[in-house]
């Protein structure tokens, strides 16, 4: 319910029911006929494009959505013997998406030749405190007459057949000759068939001489204090989706003894022991009787993505002319990332349909300021940074908009493993990366990507391209990968200062490696005492220490401070040389734009740097961890030899002006972004079918500007 108006709509209400949280518009039939109250839904939902999500209705009643406008995007709780409809015969046209339950499930769909995309969503429960409540433990098992000393083994689930609750007895009965043992059942019946399922369990259970030992409270309003009186939770299920009980049962820290089917393999969890489908009584027996009574109550919860759900039903259907790429980048602050987004879009304006989604805060308007100019649209993707909130922001915009492509530049890898989950396969996902940081960032969220049942190879493998700045010995293998270097404007050359000034210009952040240029100038300028330092930059919010560290550090030495300047006016003044140190490196503007000002450069040899600067012909090319005592040594030489770094500012200049121009950036990638520039290849890695391809778009019309998705 973050953003979004929620309407529940019940088809058949039971007697005893979950409570709906509050906030929560229901509507639950009551007299009506099933089909008029599905006619009465599809009327009242007709006009809105999200599609509906549907959980265990039949075919029969969402034919009656579909036939009146109303999409579905249903969700399949079970295996193929428990299913209630025939996913075959969905149409994309009425079903744009189907959710399994477990990615098990997902592969019975796929083989079953289910023709509409399928993702995989597992549902995690929370639960609350109620199941760690000592009290209610002790009031339910006086209640059923269970002796503090006896073992409770708990079993979820209505009476029904594929709850197979004859063997469970049979494993009561087996572990009642190991130890004084009681099974309870919490569930109840819900039609006739339970009746006669009911009668065959107490006949089962008498001719076991287990009825003594077994409870059969029916269904309970709320299952926690269950979980607290419980000491082991098993399930014998025939089939299964993923459990929901299972689940609850686990995160309230109660040991679990289930078979081994459906999607329960990939309910990652220590507590949790597997048993084959065709396990004996006495070997389910067995598994029961390792775990003790409980003397305490501890919960072990899972991580949750419960937001995951709200990507899966954002509109899907474009809404008029649009954009052919949609740029996604963290913020537009004052990084080198920032820059070359800016540089290129610019650059693009007039010959791509095109936009920018800010994810984030932006420290500075600048950068905003300049797009505005060149008639860029910019948005913020959602009110907050929250990745589902982002995530589905920008698959809608780039859906309403019919982009072609959607393009991540610095982004956070969670939205990015989010909207490739999500995104149709029509729409082309590229991601430009700024160096190796981004991959490390990625494995980073492998966690993440666990908890909403994807990975980062399922990420490469949904690319169409991924972009390098520089050739990178080792990166993650994708179908395109495309080298691409930043490119900077031409500019005409300063003059060489008359006194000794050195240039860093850049974020002031850890990885600039600052404190290694502050200390090489303390040496320098120990021995020039005309010599000067001048840093152009500003720190963000979260390096605030750091800056402080780096102005300390500075003292009394002649370093000034400037700022951001971003019209890149610092760099007609004139300097001896600009120092660029960094970690990570990808194909660093700092570099680019000192060389396209006739300024030598000294560089640590990190990422793409060594493409660009060429140690002895337009600048010093150091290793990657140089000292401060290196460092030094290149900035005296070039204080020293003012004609050679003349020279090497000359053939700098020249470099840039053969190989990294701004206008080189945009044709290369116009070329990639041309929708058949690639091959569309399938995804059936990641989708197993098209959605229905976009009409073209004929003239250009911003997307939404609202800070929530549409």
């Amino acid at each position: 319910a973050h953003g979004r108006e929620i309407e529940l709509a019940v088809l058949h209400p039971r007697r005893i029911a979950l409570d709906v949280p509050p906030g929560i518009g229901v509507r639950v039939r009551g007299a009506q006929r099933p089909e008029a109250f599905m006619i009465a839904l599809a009327a009242r939902w007709r006009s809105d494009p999200t599609p509906v999500s549907t959980h265990l209705v039949t075919d029969e009643f969402l034919a009656l959505l579909w036939a009146r406008g109303v999409r579905t995007v249903p969700t399949v709780h079970n295996t193929r013997p428990g299913w209630r409809n025939n996913p075959k015969t969905w149409k994309p046209a009425h079903v744009p998406l189907v959710i399994a339950c477990a990615e098990s499930v997902r592969g019975e769909l796929i083989e079953y030749g289910c023709a509409v995309p399928v993702v995989t969503l597992r549902y995690r429960p929370r639960v609350g405190v109620g199941a760690l409540d000592v009290r209610a433990r002790e009031a339910i098992r006086a209640e059923l007459g269970i002796a503090p000393h006896t073992f409770l083994v708990g079993a979820v689930g209505a009476l029904k057949p594929q709850k197979d609750y004859p063997r469970a007895l049979e494993a009561l009965a087996a572990l009642c000759q190991r130890r004084d043992a009681v099974l309870v059942i919490l569930g109840g019946i819900l039609d006739r068939s339970g009746l006669a399922h009911l009668d065959r369990l107490m006949e089962r259970a008498l001719a076991l001489g287990v009825a003594s030992r077994l409870r059969l409270p029916g269904f309970v309003r709320s299952i926690e204090p269950w979980l607290a009186a419980c000491d082991v939770l098993l399930n014998v299920s025939r089939y299964e989706g993923m459990s929901i009980a299972v689940q609850e049962a686990l995160a309230a820290g109660l040991p679990v003894v289930a078979t081994d089917v459906g999607g329960q393999r990939e309910i990652a969890h220590p507590s949790l022991e597997l048993v084959a489908a065709g396990a004996t009584p006495r070997a389910l027996a067995a598994c029961l009787a390792r775990h003790p009574v409980r003397t305490s109550l501890a919960a072990r919860p899972f991580a949750r993505a419960p937001r995951l759900w709200s990507l899966a039903t954002f509109p899907r259907m474009s809404s008029g002319p649009g954009i052919e790429t949609l740029f996604v980048t963290a913020n537009l602050s004052a990084g080198g990332a920032q820059r070359s987004l800016v540089n290129l879009a610019r650059a693009l304006s007039n010959r791509h349909r095109l936009a920018v989604a800010v994810c984030g805060e932006s420290t500075h308007g600048a950068f905003a300021a300049q797009l505005a100019i060149a008639g860029v649209d910019v948005f913020r993707a959602a009110g907050s940074a929250d990745p589902f909130a982002v995530g589905e922001s920008l698959l809608a915009h780039a859906q309403s908009a019919g982009a072609v492509n959607l393009c991540f530049w610095n982004a956070d890898p969670r939205v990015k493993l989010l909207a490739a989950k999500f995104a149709p396969s029509r729409l082309r996902l590229i991601d430009v990366s700024p160096g190796e940081y981004a991959f490390l960032e990625m494995e980073g969220a492998d966690a993440f990507a666990e908890t909403v049942a994807t990975s980062r190879q399922a990420y490469y493998d949904r690319l169409d391209a991924l972009v390098l700045k520089y050739r990178a010995d080792v990166h993650p293998a994708c179908a395109r990968v495309e080298i691409i270097a930043n490119g900077v404007e031409w500019c005409e050359a300063a003059p060489l200062p008359a006194s000794p000034r050195f240039l860093v210009s850049g974020r002031i952040a850890p990885s600039k490696r600052l404190e290694v240029i502050l200390e090489a100038f303390a040496h320098v300028h120990s021995l020039q005492p005309a010599a000067e330092l001048h840093i152009v930059g500003v720190a963000e919010e979260r390096y605030r220490e750091y800056a402080a560290r780096i102005l300390g550090a500075a003292g009394v030495l002649p370093v000034r401070f400037h700022g951001a300047r971003f019209d890149g006016s610092h760099l007609g003044e004139g300097f001896t040389a600009a120092v660029v140190l960094g970690t990570h490196q990808g194909s660093p503007n700092a570099v680019l734009e000192a060389m396209a000002a006739g300024i030598a450069v000294i560089a640590n040899d990190s990422g793409g740097t060594r493409e660009l600067v060429v140690s002895g012909e337009t600048g010093w090319l150091l290793a990657e961890d140089a000292t401060a005592d290196v460092v030094a040594q290149a900035m005296l030489e070039a204080i020293a030899r003012p004609k050679h770094t003349g020279a090497l500012a000359t053939c700098a200049s020249d470099r840039v002006r053969a190989q990294f121009t701004l206008e080189e950036m945009a044709k290369r990638y116009l070329a990639l972004l041309d929708a058949e520039s690639t091959p569309r290849r399938e995804k059936m890695d990641a989708w197993n079918s098209a959605s229905a391809p976009l009409a073209p778009r004929p003239s250009l019309a911003a997307p939404s500007t609202a800070t929530a998705a549409p």
